[in-house]
């Protein structure tokens, strides 16, 4: 249900537990679990005085992100929960009462849609359906050997009539959403996981956690600094799939989200050998082809998982636009991207690294903390 994000916790030691260096109150513990939904591992390492103490925060996590799982789930009916699915299965049909973090998801994906020029489109189910059925069925064929078929413009085009906000009716005194037609449907998967690590992360903050970090399957969020006052290393992971180490390690000495769109998983092979990804421009209903990958970081993740599908489909100069009015709106924060693209295609007007065999672009903002813009 959701979009793939590609940053990991880099230089972490899995172990279940290491006293700190300079602290004889505080242990590093960590844990991981698949129970906690949206289709990927979720893993927090903090700073407790106990494993006891750790436990609750890990519990804690792992509970939150299954009930944001659920409520934002497009795919499954939950008992007693009336959720994304709820509301495409009612479309055309009558409101659905819904838990306030769906309204305010909602409101925040129509905010964004606006700023992006419709590049952010929660409202994009009924496309986007189209491109799932391809995919699953483009991932048959290719294990067959089999180049696969990919949806005809004719296609797209017709499912894009069911999508746009006009469809959508946001109730927010009575906290009901309606789809006004029938064929239309939401897809929250640009959204959904980040947002809900946004508000995991405040959760655990405000019940005392201040020395952590989440990977949420690649949506990597801090939580203050490590011991010490140390900052937590997060690796920018390579479009080759885990083959090569991080292509740059940024440490950012603040808590910070880390957000990576990119075209490397979720991906079949179509007519002549190219592949098809699942991040789909709303404006050309097809694949964005303008990089690899773009890592935004940013203090708030649910914003951070916005931004970065709304600069994966953007233009570079697009993006840099973008990151300098959001450095301009939250001036007290680090704000910046980090740009993938093949070796050599980086854009002219662009300052890049070598790395991994990938051309490396960042924001300035950022190359204090990166590992091989500061060398």
């Amino acid at each position: 249900m959701k979009k793939i994000l590609l940053v990991l916790v880099a230089a972490i030691t899995m172990a279940a537990c290491t006293p700190s260096t300079q602290s004889d109150t505080l242990q590093r513990y960590s844990n991981q679990t698949v129970e906690g939904g949206f289709d990927t591992i979720i893993t927090i390492i903090a700073y407790t005085k106990t494993q006891q103490e750790f436990n609750k925060y890990y519990e804690m996590m792992r509970d939150e992100f299954y009930r944001y799982h659920q409520l934002y789930d497009k795919y499954n009916s939950y008992e007693g929960i009336q959720n994304i699915y709820t509301i495409n299965q009612q479309a055309g049909i009558a409101p659905v009462t819904v838990d306030q973090s769906i309204i305010d998801l909602l409101l925040l994906s129509k905010e964004w849609h606006e700023k992006s020029n419709g590049r952010f489109d929660v409202t994009l189910g009924a496309v986007l359906k189209v491109w799932h059925n391809y995919r699953e069925q483009g991932l048959i064929d290719n294990q067959d050997g089999k180049e696969a078929a990919i949806p005809d413009m004719a296609t797209l085009e017709e499912a894009k009539k069911c999508t746009g906000w006009e469809f959508i009716e946001i109730d927010e005194a009575a906290k009901t959403v309606y789809l006004t037609d029938a064929c239309a449907s939401l897809d929250v998967g640009g959204i959904a996981k980040g947002y809900a690590t946004e508000l995991v992360a405040q959760k655990l903050a405000a019940e005392g956690l201040d020395k952590a970090v989440i990977n949420a399957g690649g949506n990597v969020r801090t939580v203050g600094n490590k011991v010490n006052d140390e900052p937590w290393a997060v690796g920018i992971e390579s479009p080759d799939m885990g083959l090569s180490d991080s292509l740059d390690t940024i440490r950012l000495p603040k808590t910070g989200s880390f957000v990576t769109s990119g075209d490397y998983q979720r991906f079949f092979v179509g007519p002549g050998g190219v592949t098809y990804h699942h991040l789909i421009d709303p404006n050309t209903l097809l694949p964005g082809r303008n990089m690899r990958s773009v890592t935004i970081i940013m203090e708030d993740s649910g914003l951070a998982d916005i931004v970065s599908t709304i600069l994966f489909l953007a233009t570079y100069e697009e993006g840099v636009e973008l990151i300098e009015s959001l450095q301009n709106q939250f001036p007290d924060q680090v704000i910046g991207a980090i740009w993938v693209f093949d070796q050599g295609k980086a854009p002219a007007n662009s300052q890049f690294r070598s790395s991994g065999g990938y051309s490396i672009v960042i924001s300035p903002s950022l190359t204090s903390y990166s590992r091989i813009f500061a060398s």
